[in-house]
């Protein structure tokens, strides 16, 4: 009785050991014949366990797809073994413009110094995209840029410099450094080439003063003390003078524009006061005649002139008044001039200055000259006398 119940406790015990050993063998059998392979997926490296006889298979474990532009190193029908190592490279369209010149192909390459080397682009060229920058599966558009010499003009000077990319790398390969107003030509990111002309203009605002004078005005007054028609300088007029402020655009050391910002007046101009006589007329002196005394005392050449708004006294000019101009008399000094060659004379009025040519004394108005000579005749030696 006890040796049938020892059997019925037994049995369970040894069948579940049974399974047991049956669970551990086939773990035992795959442990077997299992391999350890490195795969390296565009350089990126992991341990892969495996049963899988052959590369396309791991790669079907590890849902690797590759496609016509990838490339698997051993081949997809190589066969795995422990300690086996598999490289993926997926394939990338890259597209690259160089000097304007475009080219794609597919490669492996991962960064964009390693597709350059592929397309033959050396170290010196310029590149739009950083060369340690990766490139992903879905590629990468890059714009290079050979080196050009080119000429730059700046300062003066002319050089001829090697550079990449734009008018503004040209201008640091030179050592040129753009002020605030600077200008360039062409643009600073104008992509340079072999006729590239570079000049730099030095553009410089600047602030200057000047002092300017305010011309004075001219006052008058009616006086019944001078005869009619007569002026007198009262008051003399003084010119003012103000300090204005200009802002300049000054371009390689020269002027080009300027503009007035302020003006502040510095010293007022004082106004001239001239007197205008109201009392009676002077009563206009005679044409001279063959019978009137000539003039004696004084002889020199006599001109005329009929030119200017203004005598030297103040009075508006009259071209055809009996006045003239002297160098050294007082206004309003009444001067005999006769002309020898026809005893002809004329009285005239002193209320100007000159005439300031050698040998000449008098400058008569254009009037008073007819009375005594023709005015084709220009000059003549004339004698004179004060009168009044």
């Amino acid at each position: 009785m006890l040796r049938k119940l020892l059997s019925r406790k037994l049995l369970p015990v040894v069948a579940a050991g049974a399974v047991l050993v049956g669970g551990l063998s086939a773990y035992s059998a795959t442990e077997a014949f299992a391999s350890d392979v490195t795969l390296t997926v565009d350089g990126r490296e992991t341990s892969v366990r495996t049963l899988a006889p052959t590369v396309g298979q791991v790669l079907a474990q590890e849902r690797i797809t590759v496609g016509d532009h990838d490339t698997v190193v051993p081949s997809l029908a190589s066969k795995v073994e422990r300690g086996s190592a598999i490289s993926v490279r997926y394939g990338r369209p890259v597209t690259v413009t160089v000097d304007g010149k475009q080219t794609t192909m597919w490669t492996t390459a991962t960064t964009v110094d390693e597709a350059l080397g592929l397309f033959g682009v050396d170290g010196g060229a310029a590149v739009n995209a950083s060369r340690s920058m990766s490139i992903g599966r879905d590629g990468i558009s890059l714009d290079v840029s050979s080196p050009r010499e080119v000429t730059v003009t700046a300062d003066g000077a002319t050089a001829s410099v090697t550079a990449t990319g734009t008018v503004a790398d040209a201008l640091r390969a030179a050592g040129v450094t753009l002020g605030t107003h600077d200008e360039v030509a062409p643009d600073l990111s104008t992509p340079l080439d072999a006729a590239t002309t570079v000049t730099v203009v030095r553009v410089e605002i600047r602030t200057v003063s000047k002092s300017v004078t305010i011309p004075y005005r001219t006052t008058t007054q009616n006086v019944a003390t001078l005869p009619a028609g007569a002026r007198k300088v009262q008051t003399p007029g003084v010119n003012g003078t103000s300090t204005e402020t200009w802002q300049q655009t000054v371009r390689d050391g020269q002027v080009s524009s300027e503009v007035r910002v302020s003006s502040v007046v510095t010293a007022a101009a004082q106004a001239q006061v001239t007197l205008v006589g109201t009392g009676a007329a002077v009563s206009p002196a005679p044409a001279a005649s063959a019978a009137t005394a000539p003039a004696s005392g004084n002889s020199c050449g006599v001109s005329w002139y009929a030119t200017g708004t203004r005598t030297a006294d103040g009075e508006a000019f009259n071209p055809d008044g009996m006045t003239a101009a002297s160098k050294t008399l007082p206004f309003n000094t009444m001067v005999k001039v006769t002309n020898p060659a026809n005893g002809l004379s004329v009285v005239v009025r002193i209320n100007d200055r000159g005439p300031y040519v050698a040998g000449r004394c008098l400058d008569l108005t254009r009037g008073a000259f007819s009375q005594i000579a023709s005015l084709g005749t220009g000059a003549i030696t004339a004698t004179w006398q004060v009168v009044g």
